[in-house]
C-alpha cells in the first residue's frame, strides 16, 4: 500500500489523497509524491511528476481564503482508531505471554504428578 495524491484537473493544485495498492497505475493528475511541506496551494507539474511550491503571492491569497488550513490539526479519527488498535494489540500480547507462562507451569505440575515415585 502507498499514498496517492490528486490534483485538480483545471488548476493542478492538490485536492485529495488516498491509499492504494502497490501496483496501482497512475491516472491523469495523480502522483505518489507527497505535497506536504510545499507552500500551498502546491501545483502538480505533470501526472506522476513533482509538486511545486505556490508563489508567495499565491500562498498569501490562499491563506487568506483558508484561514483554518494553516492551523495544526489534531489526530484524525483514523489515527485515533489506529492508536487504539495498537493499544489493544499490546494488551492481547501481554495476556498471551501470561497465558503461555501459566500453561508452562501447569505442564510442569502435571509432569511431576505423572513421574514415577522414587523408592526409598
Amino acid at each position: 500500500m502507498k499514498g496517492l495524491y490528486r490534483a485538480d484537473a483545471v488548476n493542478r493544485t492538490f485536492v485529495s489523497s488516498d491509499v492504494v495498492a502497490d501496483d496501482y497505475q497512475l491516472k491523469d493528475n495523480e502522483t505518489f509524491e507527497d505535497p506536504s511541506g510545499k507552500l500551498s496551494p502546491a501545483k502538480l507539474t505533470a501526472t506522476g511528476g513533482p509538486w511545486i511550491d505556490a508563489t508567495e503571492e499565491e500562498h498569501k491569497a490562499w491563506a487568506a481564503q483558508n484561514p483554518g488550513a494553516l492551523q495544526p490539526q489534531g489526530p484524525d479519527k483514523g489515527d485515533q482508531a489506529l492508536n487504539l488498535l495498537g493499544q489493544q494489540l499490546a494488551q492481547v500480547q501481554a495476556q498471551q505471554a501470561t497465558l503461555a507462562n501459566s500453561v508452562n507451569v501447569l505442564g510442569q505440575m502435571v509432569a511431576k504428578t505423572q513421574a514415577p515415585a522414587k523408592q526409598a
